[in-house]
């Protein structure tokens, strides 16, 4: 690295220490069907609070290119492109999100707004590190965090898989996204803990910062030892070994059944949870008489 460039990243590290002021949210541009009309007044009407400290939390200052958002029913050739556990995708170089509120019933996103909200952040994070690429586990925990807050099923989930579950790397991570679904579950709720260990260890402005470094051109593993003065490698040992916790008692009680009791519970616990999340779905469909 040379001084120049040394010189720059320190700047833009001590710029980012400081908070930034709240962004205008980026013009909407909703499309939709008129049987999805309810759906389009709600994104209409979301709380412009939450998206600009989604902005803020991302670190993008300013609204940028109209956002397209495509509400999709599950007949549509949106909705057949994707595996049926996906409900919705945003593709940041094109400015574009597609919602399948249909699919809005399982983990990660428990509710439409979430949803809407977790693709938003996919689509500030494209901006924020300039169009730079960003690993998938980094791009989704970061989005994860920015919408969805974390609750009792994500420590459940997460006990299971460090339970069920060696240390693996993070290209590793990414490539779960990809499989099926109960993998990709898996990979959203470790990138959501990632995340979770580097705001805890490193700042709240831990995430602007990286980004910005992808802005100036940097590397994310650069942007990693700017930002943490550790490398990739580094963080990634240091968050698995923030987990030893349940290393420490797991082989305590492998011997009898007190161990396959607790996966069992945490099991039900995960399954009532998503079951009481599509009934409470469906519930407000009927109430709000939405025709799908």
């Amino acid at each position: 690295m040379t001084y120049s460039r040394l010189f720059s990243a320190i700047i833009l590290s001590c710029t980012l220490s400081f908070p930034g002021h709240a962004a205008e949210p980026p013009q909407l541009l909703i499309e939709a069907p008129e049987t999805l009309s309810p759906l389009t007044a709600r994104v209409q009407n979301m709380d412009k609070a939450r998206e600009e400290a989604i902005m803020n939390l991302i670190g993008v200052e300013q609204p940028g290119n109209p956002i397209r958002v495509i509400i999709a029913p599950e007949q549509s050739d949106w909705a057949r492109q994707t595996p049926p556990w996906v409900s919705g995708y945003a593709i940041s170089e094109q400015d574009l999100i597609v919602l399948l509120p249909e699919r809005v019933m399982g983990y990660p996103n428990d509710s439409f707004d979430s949803l809407f909200e977790h693709e938003l952040a996919h689509i500030l994070i494209g901006r924020a590190a300039g169009g730079q690429s960003v690993p998938r586990w980094f791009d989704e925990g970061l989005a994860m965090v920015a919408a969805h807050s974390w609750n009792v099923e994500d420590r459940a989930r997460l006990v299971w898989a460090m339970v069920m579950e060696q240390p693996i790397s993070l290209p590793e991570l990414a490539q779960r996204f990809h499989q099926d679904e109960a993998s990709a579950h898996q990979a959203y709720v470790l990138a959501h803990a990632l995340i979770r260990y580097g705001l805890q260890h490193f700042g709240d402005n831990w995430p602007k910062r990286v980004l910005a470094s992808l802005a100036q051109g940097y590397s994310f593993e650069q942007s990693v030892v700017l930002t943490t003065s550790l490398s990739l490698e580094q963080v990634q040992a240091d968050f698995w070994d923030s987990q030893s916790l349940w290393t420490r008692w797991v082989p305590v009680v492998t011997s009898s059944l007190t161990l396959w009791v607790g996966i069992l519970g945490l099991a039900l616990y995960v399954f009532k949870k998503q079951r009481q999340r599509a009934e409470a779905v469906k519930k407000q469909w009927k109430e709000d008489d939405w025709d799908f």
